[in-house]
């Protein structure tokens, strides 16, 4: 029983060093690194004097994380309780006096183990209680976002006062929060987590693509319209040269004349023969263009229209039921 207790006493103590931010002492500290938390180091002292203890605090611990030192972790100890937080407070003189015994400064543990002992009977705690029933694999508790090891569940933890907020997480459920107020110790609390409800589950890869399938309905007329509307551009290209080259058999047909005789046409120049020959040509040209232009216009154009939908398909339309409506063109030159 002795042991149980123990080991649930030191993961506590292991929870109060994260939720503290406490940090191991580095393997090599860079001479900037030194020189950047003496000066914080320093700008702490002054504030501590000016009773600013909230930056202070800050200061400290920004100090401590640059170049850990045991009078750092002291300091930063002391300030903590004046800011009000008590169990990080009695956490870092804690890991103080440990640092202080292994390094045989015998006053420093003193003063360290002193500290603690005033504040141990002024510590508010906190238990996160967790029936068996609830134990779900992969269960994760947390106090203020960090994590909380399940050694230290069902156990009064010393916590600082203040709002806490609790949460719990665990694969395949919904989380859980919820946010109480610690009082000033001394004082004890207990927080029950709640059973965690299912969450949705992920969909498989088979379920995925029948659930893809629904959503996007295979459309038979897709490649029939594509034809269509690639056949009419065709189309329309081609009356578009067909209309240019009508255009020029005009307009060599009316230069022509000026090398013509007005009382007999056909009696002209060599060069008027000539245009009017080419104006020929044009509005041959012309005529063929136009008429297969119309003809692909038509054509895709119908292709489109008569292109069975997806909709349609669905709704079980019967073959026959609507009418193809027929286009037809007729283009006629006189020249």
């Amino acid at each position: 029983m002795k042991a149980a207790a123990r080991f649930a006493s030191l993961g506590c103590l292991a929870c109060l060093t994260i939720l503290s931010g406490a940090r191991p002492a580095a393997a090599e500290v860079t001479a900037g690194q030194r020189a950047t938390a003496e000066a914080l180091f320093q700008q702490a002292v002054e504030l501590m004097e000016q009773k600013k203890f909230s930056q202070a605090c800050e200061q400290f611990a920004a100090s401590q994380e640059l170049d850990p030192a045991l009078g750092t972790t002291l300091y930063l100890a002391d300030c903590y309780e004046q800011t009000g937080k008590t169990a990080s407070a009695w956490a870092l003189f804690q890991e103080a006096a440990d640092v202080a015994r292994r390094t045989q400064q015998s006053d420093r543990e003193q003063i360290a183990n002193e500290r603690a002992a005033s504040l141990k009977g002024r510590l508010s705690k906190l238990e996160l209680r967790v029936i068996a029933a609830r134990r779900v694999q992969g269960l994760e508790l947390r106090i203020n976002d960090a994590p909380i090891p399940s050694a230290s569940w069902n156990t009064a933890m010393p916590v600082d006062p203040g709002k806490t907020r609790i949460e719990a997480r665990a694969p395949g459920k919904k989380p859980w929060s919820v946010e109480v107020n610690v009082a000033v110790g001394p004082s004890s609390q207990v927080v029950e987590m709640a059973e965690l409800a299912d969450g949705p589950q992920p969909l498989s890869t088979d379920s995925a693509s029948v659930v893809g399938a629904k959503l996007a309905p295979h459309d038979p007329g897709a490649t029939q319209r594509t034809i269509g509307y690639v056949v009419g551009a065709v189309g329309v290209v081609g009356l578009a040269v067909g209309g240019y080259f009508g255009y020029r058999a005009m307009d060599l047909n009316k230069q022509s004349k000026a090398q013509c005789r007005a009382d007999d046409p056909n009696a002209c120049t060599s060069e008027g023969a000539a245009m009017r020959q080419d104006a020929q040509s044009a509005a041959t040209v012309s005529t063929i263009t136009s008429i297969g232009g119309g003809v692909l216009v038509g054509t895709g154009l119908t292709l489109v229209l008569t292109a069975p939908s997806a909709q349609s398909n669905r709704a079980g339309s019967a073959p026959g039921q609507a009418a193809s409506p027929g286009f037809g063109v007729q283009l006629r030159g006189v020249w």
